[in-house]
């Protein structure tokens, strides 16, 4: 005789494999959030640790390799990404305290206080008059982070030097959309090539039509042109030194690099 699927044995019996499962993934995170402890005291005794604990490149190798495992499971790569980025994020607020700097347009926009909380979990947002003033944060507390919102008018504060040393390094969503980047997200972070990157650069015109290689995408941000370059372009390597020499009045400046988003 087959066994009743929905009998209170088998019920029982599901229920408790999920209690013992809990406990295990309970047990790992416990194990994890110990690792990275070391992880901030290791840093601790370097003095030439970089101040702000967010790694883009290792973090986007990590959700790179599980979303890839978890292809032909029930995990989709939503929830995959939205489990990670929260463990990332308390690893990091576990080393050092990070606050998010915002314009006033961008906190106004509902669709994007999601994105930030989906992305940065419970990392504090301030809010500012204007992506000029958001970027002023980060020059002064170079462990924090800036969000833009991409087409809105932030490139001219950023080629002025309002943000200091600090580049783009990452784009929202990290799930491929149509379209370009909703967000950018401006903070100091040690170079490093992810395996799938893009170039951000900012110029006063457009770049010319035989320019290889050719852009991913395209926008403007107030006067100014923003180009996303396939690959880590370095900024004085061709082709884009190449560029800069040929094409001086576009006043190129590399404004960073960030990993693709994850296409499925």
């Amino acid at each position: 005789m087959t066994a009743d699927p929905h009998s209170p044995n088998l019920l029982e019996l599901a229920r408790q494999d999920i209690d013992r499962l809990d406990d295990q993934i309970l047990s790992l995170l416990a194990q994890r959030f110990a690792v990275t402890e070391k992880v901030r005291q290791a840093k601790a005794g370097d003095k030439d640790a970089w101040p702000l604990p967010i790694r883009p490149a290792r973090e986007s190798a990590i959700l790179r390799r599980l979303l890839a495992k978890a292809k032909g499971t029930p995990l989709t790569p939503d929830l995959v990404v939205r489990l990670w980025r929260a463990i990332i994020c308390q690893s990091s607020l576990n080393q050092a305290p990070i606050s998010i700097h915002v314009s006033r347009h961008l906190n106004g926009n509902t669709a994007h206080r999601l994105r930030l909380r989906d992305h940065f979990g419970a990392m504090p947002v301030e809010e500012y008059r204007d992506e000029a003033q958001a970027l002023l944060q980060i020059n002064a507390q170079p462990s924090d982070l800036c969000v833009v919102e991409t087409e809105q008018p932030w490139a001219e504060a950023f080629v002025a030097g309002k943000a200091g040393a600090a580049r783009v390094i990452a784009a929202l969503p990290v799930l491929k959309e149509e379209g370009i980047p909703k967000l950018l997200v401006i903070g100091q972070a040690p170079l490093s090539d992810s395996g799938d990157d893009e170039t951000l650069v900012i110029s006063s015109g457009k770049l010319p039509r035989d320019f290889a290689p050719e852009p991913a995408w395209q926008a403007k941000s107030g006067a100014l042109r923003l180009s996303a370059l396939p690959g880590f372009l370095p900024e004085h390597e061709s082709p884009l030194v190449g560029l800069s020499r040929s094409n001086a009045a576009l006043g190129l400046v590399l404004a960073g690099h960030y990993s693709r988003a994850f296409g499925f």
